[in-house]
């Protein structure tokens, strides 16, 4: 009867048949391709494999089985990557979206805060309070949906950095989109602010 129980090196030294190091870093290589897994994950994935190997060896296990039996038990590179990419993502772009988020909210805010310069004329007796387009007046009474935008912003900040997918969240995209919005959003109110008192010298002899 063969002794299964021999030295853990010696299973080692067997492996070489199958060529362990050949097969290990293949596997290795396709994970390594991943932008979300660094040098430090594929030095413990390497080590956890051999030993798990070796631990199947000395069960009995065929080399090229128990190195099978290793990286299923490791996981699949799709599987890994976003895992990896949960534990090595950087606050770094979670503090730029946060900042850039902070930033549209308060455009957003001083928008709302420039509709309520021709709500303050129609409270008044002047001139100008009569000069009100209806376009003004349109915006004026919609000026608390400025909230949804850094509203709808939150949510697209915590999907995106919280998301299980090994694509990393773009800040730039982000700043570009919040920038887009933020200049859609004043073009209107600007023009909407600016009716009555072009309205107003428009009636100047």
């Amino acid at each position: 009867m063969v002794n299964r129980t021999r030295n853990p090196h010696h299973f080692m030294e067997n492996i070489s048949q199958f060529d362990l190091n050949t097969a290990l870093r293949q596997w290795l290589e396709r994970l390594g391709q991943s932008p979300q897994v660094k040098a430090e994950n594929l030095k413990e994935l390497e080590s956890h494999v051999r030993d798990s190997v070796v631990q199947l060896q000395t069960k009995g296990s065929s080399s090229e089985e128990s190195f099978l039996v290793a990286t299923h038990r490791a996981g699949s590179p799709e599987k890994l990557e976003p895992e990896f990419a949960k534990v090595n993502r950087s606050p770094r772009s979670a503090i730029i979206h946060g900042v850039v988020l902070v930033f549209f909210s308060v455009a957003c805010w001083f928008l709302w805060g420039v509709l309520q310069v021709p709500r303050m004329l129609e409270g008044s007796s002047s001139q100008l309070a009569r000069l009100i387009p209806a376009f003004t007046r349109l915006l004026m009474d919609y000026s608390s949906f400025l909230a949804v935008p850094p509203l709808l912003a939150l949510v697209y900040c915590l999907y995106a950095l919280n998301k299980k997918s090994g694509a990393k969240a773009s800040w730039m995209g982000f700043f570009a989109a919040t920038f887009g919005a933020t200049l859609l959003l004043a073009i209107p109110i600007i023009i909407a602010v600016l009716l009555p008192f072009v309205e107003w010298i428009a009636q100047q002899p």
